[in-house]
């Protein structure tokens, strides 16, 4: 058995399988943990890069219970981090620095700012196909390229407290060491400590995410996990908990096991036509997304599976999803939006719990929302306006003579559906969102869009009626 390491921007997975023999796969999100220790037993789990936004991010209690099953995990220089900080008193090794800056809540030289934002460690990056290329620089990399900077001498202490605060007002994904000219312009900083800044750069630039997963393949490599390096108790050397299996547990161990089926997993109860309308609901993600809590209550109420109150790791996440949906990627921006909404601290608190409970259940009851999701629709007299439009867009695609997809490959159709369709960024990982939008396979995401794709050029032809 050999370690599984779960990777995207933070390293070259050339350079990472140079240093380990593992088996790497993509950042991880929910569901992965459970799934590959399930089905392979790795010899211990590291965990470096994972999704934030587009698909929910992996859950802290699958982690658990890996390390409950004798699994060392171990977490470095982006999620990995992020989940190493929160459970490391139950068993998770973190390494590096990131990792002791989101533990201690604090990234020297920085005193004076809490260090405890997600946006921290997050980066736009490219496709799998070429490797998650990092698009934008994480806010720790710049972080301690400027500390650096002023070790060296290049900028005193108070100007790199300057500049990292203004790259931390930037949205993270438009944080990059190749816009710095702009922001030393709009720092009026001298033009020869400008000079010398940008002259030094090339070689003192610093990849702290990059250094720290480094690190952790490092100690992979010289500790050598087995199966065999467990506590009589079963569970990795370092766990020190019990861990519950709760009725939540029991919800997800059922959906990871139905995933493969999608949403609809309760087959024969959905005809055709709703399967039909079902899909033009899962080509509107913002309205998907807003239907999705809503079904898994009624699926909560109507199945009598009761939810177990969130812990302070469920809290956390929930408080961190709303952050990135809000846009409130900084204390000050959160403690704003929480006054402008007339919320005092134990108003947030009952929001974020309640936010929690709701995902809870919406993770646990994945797999059997199709019928809940079409209820309410009818209930809310949005079920007609989309049968109404996947039956005309049915009879378009009988008289449509050219409705073959060969011309039209996946790619093409994502960047079409998302920046042209919706005018928003295509997503980084489709076949992720495919999934969490409820389609069975990424096959069957790709002809759904190829059938709005060839049915919204015929609506601007003229030749189909909306």
């Amino acid at each position: 058995m050999r370690p599984a390491v779960f990777l995207g921007p933070s390293m070259p997975r050339q350079d990472a399988e140079a240093l380990l023999s593992a088996d790497f796969h993509p950042p991880v999100r929910q569901g992965d943990v459970y799934r590959i220790v399930r089905e392979k037993r790795p010899s211990a789990i590291a965990i470096i890069d994972g999704y934030f936004q587009e698909v929910p991010s992996v859950w802290h209690k699958e982690i658990l219970w890996a390390l409950d099953q004798g699994i060392a995990v171990f977490g470095a220089a982006s999620m990995g981090a992020l989940r190493a900080a929160e459970l490391e008193r139950f068993g998770m090794r973190g390494v590096g620095r990131v990792f002791e800056a989101f533990r201690d809540g604090i990234y020297p030289p920085y005193a004076n700012d809490v260090f405890e934002d997600d946006d921290e460690v997050a980066v736009i990056h490219g496709p799998p196909e070429l490797g998650f290329p990092a698009l934008s620089d994480a806010m720790v990399d710049l972080r301690s390229t400027f500390a650096r900077a002023a070790e060296e001498g290049v900028i005193d202490e108070a100007f790199r407290d300057r500049l990292v605060s203004a790259f931390k007002q930037r949205f993270y994904r438009e944080r990059s060491v190749a816009d710095l000219p702009d922001v030393l312009a709009g720092l009026d900083a001298p033009s020869s400590l400008c000079e010398a800044l940008q002259a030094w750069l090339p070689g003192g630039r610093v990849e702290q995410k990059r250094d720290d997963a480094k690190a952790l393949l490092g100690i992979l490599a010289r500790e050598k996990p087995t199966d065999d390096n467990k506590a009589d108790d079963n569970k990795a050397k370092d766990c020190v908990f019990v861990f519950e299996r709760t009725t939540l547990w029991a919800q997800f161990i059922e959906a990871s096991h139905d995933r493969s089926s999608g949403y609809g997993a309760a087959a024969g109860k959905v005809t055709a036509a709703e399967n039909r309308v079902l899909d033009e609901l899962r080509l509107n993600p913002p309205l998907f997304a807003e239907l999705r809590p809503l079904a898994a209550l009624r699926y909560a109420c109507l199945s009598g599976k009761a939810m177990d109150a969130p812990g302070d790791v469920e809290r956390r996440a929930a408080l961190n999803r709303l952050r990135r949906r809000m846009g409130l990627w900084s204390r000050d921006a959160l403690e704003t939006w929480a006054r402008v909404n007339d919320l005092d601290r134990a108003g947030l608190d009952r929001l974020i719990e309640t936010e929690a409970l709701i995902e809870q259940q919406a993770t646990s009851a994945a797999s059997g929302l199709d019928a809940f999701l079409l209820d309410i629709l009818r209930s809310e007299s949005r079920y007609e306006a989309l049968a109404r439009r996947a039956v005309s867009k049915a009879e378009s695609e009988a008289d449509d003579e050219s409705r073959g997809i060969d011309s039209l490959t996946p790619a093409f159709l994502v960047d079409w559906f998302f920046e042209e369709h919706l005018g928003k960024a295509a997503p980084h990982d489709p076949r992720a969102v495919s999934e969490e939008l409820g389609f069975a396979t990424f096959d069957s995401f790709v002809e759904a869009l190829a059938r709005e794709y060839r049915y919204a050029r015929r609506l601007s032809a003229g030749d189909a009626e909306p």
